[in-house]
C-alpha cells in the first residue's frame, strides 16, 4: 500500500493516460464503439499526451518514442475522421 502514496501527481497523470489508452483498446476490441469514430482516436491522443506529460519530468527514451508514435498515429485518425466528413459534407 505504500507504494500508492509514493506516488507523485505526475505519476498518477502517466497512470490514467495508460488507462485512458487501453480503455481505448478494450472498447475498440469488444465493439463498444467503433475505430472509424472519432471517440477512440481522441482517447488514444489524450491519453498518449497524458504519458508524455509525465515522461517529461522522468524521462525514458524508449516511452517517449512509443509515445510521440502513438500522439502522430491518433492525430492521423482525427485528421482522417474530419476529413472524411468533409469529403461526405461536399459530395
Amino acid at each position: 500500500m505504500s507504494f500508492i502514496y509514493s506516488l507523485s501527481f505526475l505519476d498518477w497523470v502517466g497512470i490514467i493516460g495508460s488507462l485512458m489508452i487501453a480503455g481505448g483498446y478494450y472498447g475498440v476490441s469488444n465493439n463498444y464503439f467503433s475505430p472509424e469514430k472519432l471517440t477512440y482516436h481522441l482517447i488514444n491522443l489524450v491519453g498518449s499526451l497524458l504519458i508524455l506529460l509525465s515522461l517529461y519530468f522522468k524521462p525514458n527514451p524508449g516511452a517517449i518514442l512509443i509515445e510521440l508514435l502513438w500522439i502522430f498515429i491518433a492525430s492521423l485518425g482525427v485528421y482522417n475522421y474530419f476529413r472524411k466528413i468533409d469529403n461526405f459534407k461536399s459530395n
